[in-house]
């Protein structure tokens, strides 16, 4: 009975890594546009290149971090930018797509994330999170108007 319970398992994990890959290959050329804007803003934080807030960013943005108090805007977002550049460093991420949802100029990403990270003092940790993306395609290309998510929270 063991066994048997053991290999369901198994098959039942497989087939679901097998459907998470299908589903990211099956893409549309709007979602891939929407994800390629996905990458490239976790690329440019992790190479400290904080034009990204100016280049992806729509003026009317708003966000809400896992943990804070209340949502922020563009203009916090640029306040803060350098600091939070200066304080850490991403050594590696990795991005698991759950969902890109596109009606007419306007589409919703939805990703897990693996992260590692060190902070000034040169600790290093990994840590999970999620986020809900809104972006709006506006002047032709896709930026980001609202999101809500980050880190899990520790164990």
């Amino acid at each position: 009975m063991f066994t048997r319970m053991v290999s369901m398992f198994a098959v039942s994990l497989m087939l679901c890594a097998m459907t998470g890959a299908v589903s990211a290959q099956a893409l549309s050329s709007d979602q891939q546009e929407v994800w390629k804007v996905e990458h490239q803003q976790w690329q440019m934080t992790k190479d400290k290149d904080i034009s990204w807030i100016d280049k992806l960013l729509h003026p009317n943005m708003q966000f809400w971090e896992t943990g804070a108090q209340m949502p922020r805007d563009f203009a916090s977002l640029k306040h803060w930018g350098r600091y939070d550049a200066d304080s850490g460093t991403i050594l590696e991420y990795e991005l698991l797509p759950i969902s890109v949802t596109i009606t007419g100029n306007v589409a919703v990403a939805e990703y897990h994330y693996m992260l590692a990270r060190e902070n000034y003092k040169k600790d290093r940790e990994t840590v999970t999170g999620h986020y809900q993306d809104v972006l709006v395609k506006d002047g032709g290309r896709w930026q980001f108007i609202a999101w809500a998510g980050g880190d899990d929270p520790k164990k």
